[in-house]
């Protein structure tokens, strides 16, 4: 009766299946480290995603150096040369020319030496083409080492010192490769920015960083992290004059950053004159706008400022740290800067950075609003660069931004010097809040609940009464088929409003319950300039709202958002607690894998159904029956234990692999996100139409063939009908006890044959949910499916080999099928499909009947 009533195949194919679909998404890049995570893909109605790397190609390229209010130094970028096929004649010039052609760039070779020694540590590099028409119209060489400027020298040395990357040797594998064959080389590794700065020194400026970091040693760094938004070193700069004590060296402090952040720790700058002037406010506002015109074309800005200490200061400073850090005076409120100045540098210059978006994440960005999955973009970087690239990636749309508008909202005083959250749509205030308490922010996990109400009935403060014995054990039941709730308090999921909004990671800590619900119903969404911090409270607040999250992450302090998340999706490039935190891997760090894992998910979760509803009519209700008529109506059992288990491990298992491979019938990404708590693999839609319209069928079909042979073999059915073990006896029948046997053998073979013929008419019926099978055919066309061809021939010789082969009849008690017996199984195969396709086209046409509404 096990064996009969559970569906022992179906744990088996489901696993095979999402195997198979693991090693598919394995190849499109993405590692998946749990197959219990497939459902979610499914559901997922919001992507929190990162920007550089993941919408980007992470690889930045510097295009200006900025300094002063007005000066600009566009880098030169090579030009791709244009190569044609030579004739034998060009190739014999070409050789012949090479001894004048060697001594001509010998020649310039000696001439630009000669002038790159007026900049200090600059080596001979390989000359590179470039377009110098906006130089020329500032005025400005494009040969770096003819530029004199020293806030432009200032801005290269500091890219040298003030820079974590360097050259290392590095072996790549990628997926499927021979280990064997992997091969090292030499490349620039570090962080994206830092690279950046790399190499444009070394490529562009001619820069020899090695030696300028040899001969100014690095002495302390406090490195980028995500919270300060800045880098600092120093460095002891290089002398000539050797009468110059150790203690009067010249330490060099260098500060890199954001600008918003670098600024406002200024108070001097350095003029294209070469002179310090004063950083007021008017120059800050200049500065600041540079930034946002820059910021408006995508790119990313880094502001580099400086201050100069003799050794004897930069020793005293650091002394007077460690003994506070000793004594632990350090106040909690203030940053800790390892012990470098916070304040008074002098602002050099910014740097221009390019970072592409990936060219096919617009379209997988539409996919996904097409899905109706919004896309959040969650990052660092300022509002004007984030709000730039959204807008090239599709994030913010025209369709929004242009016809209805961008929101944001600022922290102001109002007529009465109160603080006043007002509330803007282009740049137009359209309503005030005042600035309100998150009354959820900091509700108690469940956990947290229950042990607060454990140790209260400890204490005697709740009287603990034990609930009644039904309700215990209607809890525990419930618990096994139903999903866990999460920590986080839901509410329902909200309205969206056709609109964009841009918010700032500092505008983020005055945002109450109101601020939060109105916006996160918009449409289009960015933050910027947000913390990991901030990050892990987004996705906490799209919980509270009933949305499924996807957030991407690659750092430490990402862990606590991936966590949180639905579907934690962590980057290759990552930090191993990232990685350990996701339930995923993007392999190559690219946003449109999410959406391909997205559109395999929902093509695995359709096909799931299918195989379950496939399964289930064979694999458990036409096996439990035939136990249940043997037990209750005393008739010989119609199936063996042997036969059931070939049944569900071997013909099954073959055709519900097949099922996964079927195609979509409709456009899978076209179609809302499914509701979690609500479309499970098994619901009981799905249940009533496997077992109380597909077993039934299937049921009666086998019980038919198996009744047919009995009595065309003259044995009445009132022969083995309530005879229990007087089978042969009372009533008597023709035939011997041994003869009966054999006969009882062939008739379980029998009902085997007829059930495993049915399941392939049921799979043709199964394998669409709403199209006809004419339409969606196996043949040809989009639901063109072969192998199931394979599999339906793998199922038929499995059932020849048991049956007609005389060492399996032996060993096994089966028996020799004669094809008439299973015949009949055609023809209530043939009337289920037409059955099935009426229901289907009931569907088409009326979708709101009650077969449709009853529909799986």
């Amino acid at each position: 009766m096990i064996v009969g009533f559970l569906p022992v195949g179906l744990p088996s194919a489901v696993t095979l299946v999402l195997t198979i679909v693991a090693k598919q998404m394995y190849r499109q890049r993405v590692l998946v480290k749990s197959l219990q995570i497939v459902e979610t893909f499914n559901s997922v109605s919001v992507i929190a995603t990162d920007k550089t790397g993941t919408l980007t190609q992470n690889k930045m390229t510097v295009t200006h150096l900025l300094w002063d209010t007005q000066s600009v130094y566009e880098v030169p970028l090579p030009q791709p040369e244009i190569t044609q096929e030579e004739t034998i004649f060009q190739t014999i010039r070409r050789l012949s020319t090479d001894v004048v052609e060697t001594a001509r760039r010998l020649s310039i070779d000696a001439a630009t030496m000669v002038r790159k020694l007026s900049l200090v540590n600059i080596n001979q590099s390989q000359p590179t083409a470039s377009y110098t028409d906006k130089n020329r119209i500032n005025k400005i060489s494009s040969e770096a080492s003819e530029i004199q400027i020293q806030a432009f020298r200032d801005l290269l040395l500091g890219a040298s010192l003030c820079n974590n990357a360097e050259i290392q040797l590095v072996q790549d594998t990628q997926i499927g490769q021979d280990l064997s064959k992997m091969k090292s080389e030499l490349r620039v590794v570090g962080d994206a920015a830092d690279t950046a700065l790399y190499n444009l020194c070394t490529e562009r400026c001619l820069v020899d960083i090695e030696k300028v970091r040899e001969v100014n040693p690095r002495l302390k760094v406090l490195p980028f992290n995500s919270t300060n938004k800045f880098m600092i070193s120093a460095n002891q700069l290089e002398t000539i004059d050797s009468s110059i004590s150790e203690q009067d060296r010249t330490v060099l402090i260098t500060l890199k950053g954001a600008p918003d952040i670098v600024i406002q720790r200024c108070s001097t700058y350095k003029k294209n004159n070469d002179e310090i002037a004063l950083l007021d406010i008017d120059i800050k506002k200049m500065l600041f706008n540079r930034q946002d015109d820059l910021g408006k074309n995508g790119n990313r800005v880094i502001a580099m400022c400086q201050q100069e200490l003799t050794r004897q200061q930069y020793d005293n400073m650091m002394k007077y740290y460690n003994d506070k850090q000793r004594s632990q005076l350090l106040e909690v409120n203030n940053e800790d800067l390892n012990g470098f100045p916070s304040d008074n540098y002098c602002f050099i210059g910014l740097f221009s950075l390019l970072d592409p978006p990936r060219p096919e994440v617009p379209d997988a960005v539409l996919k996904a609003r097409r899905a109706q999955i919004r896309i959040a973009m969650v990052t660092g970087d300022h509002p004007t660069t984030a709000k730039a690239i959204a807008k090239q990636v599709h994030i913010l749309t025209p369709e929004i931004i242009d016809m209805n508008g961008i929101d944001t909202f600022k922290l102001e005083k109002n007529s009465n010097g109160e603080s006043i959250l007002n509330l803007y749509r282009n740049d137009r205030l359209i309503r005030q809040h005042p600035p309100g308490e998150v009354k959820r922010i900091d509700s108690l996990s469940k956990n947290a609940r229950d042990m607060i109400r454990r140790a209260s009935i400890v204490a005697g403060d709740i009287e603990y009464r034990q609930p009644p014995w039904y309700k215990r054990l209607w809890k525990s039941c419930k618990n096994q088929i139903q999903e866990p709730k999460t920590d986080v308090e839901p509410t329902q999921k909200m309205e969206y409003i056709p609109y964009a909004i841009v918010v700032t990671g500092a505008d983020i800590n005055y945002m109450d319950d109101s601020m939060w619900d109105w916006v996160l119903s918009h449409q289009e969404l960015v933050f910027a300039r947000t913390s990991p911090e901030q990050k892990l409270r987004i996705v906490m607040e799209f919980q509270r709202r009933a949305e499924i999250v996807a957030v991407t992450g690659d750092g430490t302090n990402d862990a606590p958002a991936l966590k949180c998340a639905h579907l934690g999706v962590a980057m290759q490039s990552g930090t191993e607690v990232s990685k350990e935190a996701g339930d995923m891997i993007l392999l190559d760090n690219n946003f449109s894998s999410i959406i391909q894992a997205i559109e395999t998910g929902r093509l695995l979760s359709d096909n799931l159904k299918k195989v379950a509803i496939y399964l289930l009519p064979g694999g458990s209700w036409s096996q439990i029956w035939p136990v249940f008529f043997n037990l209750w109506f005393g008739m010989p059992l119609a199936l063996s234990a042997f036969l059931a288990t070939v049944f569900c491990m071997i013909n099954d298992v073959f055709m519900s692999l097949a099922m996964v491979t079927e195609k979509p019938e409709r456009d899978i990404m076209s179609r809302p996100p499914s509701i979690r708590s609500k479309d499970h693999l098994l619901n009981f839609k799905l249940l009533f139409h496997a077992y109380m319209l597909v077993g039934n069928f299937e049921c009666f079909t086998g019980f038919f063939c198996f009744c047919y042979y009995w009595i065309d073999n003259g044995v009445p059915f009132y022969s083995f009908m309530f005879t229990f073990e007087n089978f042969g006896n009372n009533p008597k029948t023709p035939y011997t006890p041994e003869e009966l046997i054999i006969m009882t053998y062939v008739s379980q073979s029998v009902y085997y044959c007829s059930v495993c013929l049915f399941q392939f008419f049921n799979y043709f019926a199964t394998r669409t949910r709403y199209a006809s099978l004419f339409e969606h055919n196996p043949f040809w066309g989009k639901g063109k499916n072969w192998y199931v061809f394979g599999a339906m021939i793998i199922s038929a010789g499995v059932q020849i080999i048991i049956t007609q082969i005389g060492w399996f009849n032996q060993v096994f008690s089966t028996g020799r099928v004669p094809v008439k017996y299973i015949m009949p199984t055609l023809g209530f195969g043939m009337l289920w499909l037409i059955i099935d396709e009426l229901r289907k086209l009931c569907i088409r046409k009326y979708p709101r009947s009650f077969i449709a509404k009853i529909a799986w």
